[in-house]
């Protein structure tokens, strides 16, 4: 990201806060549809059969870092590319899609026996085909978002979202359809955009799948182990509850880490695919990956801190307003899940920063001190209960996030102590958050209101609260690398923004 504060030289950034517009419009629009959807399949179903799909699902993420190769990363790192180097990519990721399809609906199952479900085994089966499905826009989806295309990635993905799952699987719950509805769903949704995206974007597709002819395949396995790791370590929870605990357990985590997770992967993605773009451009420019990194650790810090924060003091209302009574098992598990995803929103901005510069080695190095302890610490825990799980997993992320941090801040020779200035606002600001949600649902409790007016209540009085607070302590806010990086933008920064956070006082 360029953040030169020349005028003439804003092309990248102008570039990425266009892209960053279009990714949060197009973020915010699909996750209030999800969220909205999300409440009504969860009354519609119950728990179980999310349990089934989200046994599936496990098995799809893994099969999935395996389909993609690291290889739509290396399209968008590398500074030229050519004809021949899109049809390796296509024609690679194609056949591993197939492979994939094929292996993991010939072990469907072994896999259902392994988490002691034979209801899982046709519906892994059947998601299998996703593999094959996504690898035709894959290739497709990195040149889009090489030439900073957002925009059209949005619309895509906003359209095969209402179509599968509001044109699709909602009525199919409604007839009674069961799990089959979010199957139907999911595998609409897919399809549906990996031909959209193909068609957005047409590329060459004559095959050339000889190994020696794709230049990629080293810097995609490094990404591979990455971004396997990164899964086994986020996704280690899921094995276990779906080893150890009926479907039934496993499909109430799964609708509480959905809860958490949503909000925080629509802005971490959207953050993370266009910062992978300005690095791979920037890559030369220590400074400039230094000031970003830091600036969007820093604003991680201080959207999902707070956030987490009035999760955790609402949990029962939060569950009981949303999902109802049949989702109460689901309180224990907030907060230690909603802490959890505010540590993920911070480390989460390390991997597109270590991808960009071509250091993926040092985000697996992380990831592999990691492993030891999260492993051992989730078997134990799970022979307690579900929310010591869940508490272990939190533990887990942290480690995670100081070591990944602390790495990322080293290869750009920036100072350790940056971190406690990173965290040191919104922490407090998260505090104050917590404070206020907490002594308001304790007022609240005294009324025979319903939950969902009640919690209507505490979410409008916090989303009065935490502006107030930015205003109030944004001398101490924009400072340091956030504010670097907000001068250099300024041009392309809404006039309002600029006077509101001080920087032309």
């Amino acid at each position: 990201m360029d953040i030169t504060p020349d005028k003439p030289n804003q092309s990248l950034a102008s570039k990425s806060i266009s892209a960053l517009k279009w990714n949060y419009i197009g973020r915010m629009v699909s996750l209030s549809l999800q969220f909205a959807i999300g409440i009504l399949l969860a009354r519609l179903l119950g728990p179980e059969p999310f349990g089934l799909v989200a046994i599936a699902l496990f098995v799809q993420g893994l099969g999935g870092l395996f389909a993609e190769g690291g290889l739509g990363s290396a399209l968008i790192q590398s500074k030229e590319i050519s004809e021949h180097d899109i049809r390796s990519v296509f024609s690679t990721q194609l056949v591993i899609g197939i492979i994939m399809s094929s292996a993991i609906a010939g072990a469907a199952p072994l896999l259902a026996a392994f988490f002691h479900e034979a209801n899982a085994a046709p519906v892994i089966m059947i998601m299998a085909l996703s593999f094959t499905i996504q690898a035709i826009g894959q290739t497709a989806s990195a040149l889009i978002r090489r030439n900073f295309e957002f925009k059209k990635i949005q619309i895509i993905s906003l359209i095969s979202y209402c179509i599968g799952y509001l044109g699709l699987g909602l009525p199919m719950a409604t007839l009674g359809y069961g799990v089959w509805s979010l199957v139907a769903a999911q595998l609409s949704q897919t399809s549906i955009n990996a031909f959209a995206t193909y068609f957005s974007h047409r590329h060459p597709i004559f095959p050339l799948v000889n190994p020696k002819n794709c230049r990629f395949l080293r810097f995609g396995a490094a990404i591979t182990i990455n971004n396997i790791t990164s899964w086994a370590i986020s996704n280690l929870d899921t094995a276990i509850i779906g080893r150890f605990f009926e479907t039934a357990i496993l499909g109430v985590y799964n609708r509480a880490f959905n809860l958490v997770n949503m909000p925080m992967y629509a802005i971490t993605s959207s953050m993370q695919s266009v910062l992978l773009s300005a690095y791979a451009k920037s890559q030369s420019n220590t400074n400039t990956l230094k000031i970003t990194y830091i600036a969007s650790v820093s604003l991680m810090a201080l959207i999902f801190l707070p956030v987490y924060a009035a999760v955790s003091a609402i949990p029962d209302l939060l569950i009981l307003g949303l999902y109802g009574e049949s989702w109460r098992a689901a309180i224990p598990l907030m907060m230690p899940l909603g802490l959890a995803m505010a540590i993920n929103a911070m480390l989460a901005m390390a991997g597109p920063l270590l991808t960009g510069i071509g250091r993926p080695q040092i985000e697996l190095k992380a990831q592999l001190l990691t492993l030891p302890f999260s492993i051992p610490a989730l078997l134990i825990a799970a022979t307690d209960s579900i929310t010591s799980l869940a508490w272990t997993l939190f533990a887990s992320y942290v480690l995670r996030f100081l070591l990944l941090t602390l790495m990322s801040l080293h290869a750009l020779k920036a100072k350790r102590h940056n971190l406690l200035s990173i965290l040191a606002m919104p922490l407090m600001i998260a505090a104050l958050i917590y404070g206020l949600t907490y002594l308001l649902n304790q007022q609240l409790n005294q009324f025979a209101y319903p939950a969902t007016f009640k919690l209507g209540i505490v979410i409008t009085s916090c989303a009065v609260c935490y502006p107030l607070l930015l205003l109030l302590f944004r001398k101490l806010i924009v400072r340091g690398s956030v504010k670097e990086l907000l001068i250099a933008m300024q041009y392309k920064l809404p006039t309002r923004l600029i006077k509101l956070s001080g920087l032309n006082a």
